[in-house]
């Protein structure tokens, strides 16, 4: 059986409602996208989602702990799909990425990037939500490429560079200081596909 974890329940008992957490979380990205790392407080994150900031400490005791649980839930938007061939899966998880981080997520992960230059256990998080489960995609994919009998291009940590390399040019410099809705067109993906297969 399922214990309750800290925080699930208000002070007085009640159940604490469970949309707030993810409306909380978008609220975090939307204020970071909009207006940098730095002008995020936890006052105006709950402005944003609605809350009290006395919902936010409970969930989240420091302004810290509610940034990374924001980076850790974008993190967490990986999959592996085996399409049966390297390039198949290698296409199905650029799209995948062009999906999930488009838009307001990027901008915020460019703004996370930036800080962390100054921020040790903030670089840490960062590739740890960035860069390991891009890594660790591109290894299943590689891996099933060698069970194949194909030869691949490059290892996991080279191909991990070069994708999310991309993903953060496409976001910083094809955006004219909007939102980008789409990091990859269909020729970007050819090319990455191409560079990662030797093909």
């Amino acid at each position: 059986m399922d214990l309750p974890r800290a925080g699930d329940r208000t002070r007085q008992g009640r159940p604490v409602d469970p949309s707030l957490g993810p409306r909380i979380l978008e609220a975090v990205i939307d204020v970071i996208a909009e207006s940098g790392y730095a002008a995020m407080t936890t006052a105006v994150v709950a402005r944003r989602a609605g809350v009290s900031t006395a919902t936010l400490y409970r969930r989240w005791p420091t302004r810290r702990d509610l940034v990374l649980a924001a980076a850790s839930a974008v993190g967490n938007e990986e999959k592996d799909v085996d399409t049966g061939s390297t390039a198949g899966d290698l296409r199905a998880m650029l799209e995948h990425k062009n999906e999930v981080l488009s838009g307001r997520v990027v901008t915020a992960l460019l703004s996370l990037i930036a800080e962390s230059a100054h921020d040790a256990e903030l670089a840490g998080v960062v590739r740890g939500i960035v860069y390991r489960p891009t890594r660790d995609a591109l290894a299943a994919i590689l891996a099933r490429a060698h069970d194949r009998g194909d030869e691949p291009a490059v290892d996991a940590d080279r191909a991990a560079l070069v994708v999310v390399g991309s993903i953060m040019a496409a976001a910083a410099f094809r955006g004219d200081g909007a939102e980008v809705e789409e990091l990859f067109g269909p020729a970007d993906i050819d090319l990455l596909v191409r560079a990662l297969t030797r093909t």
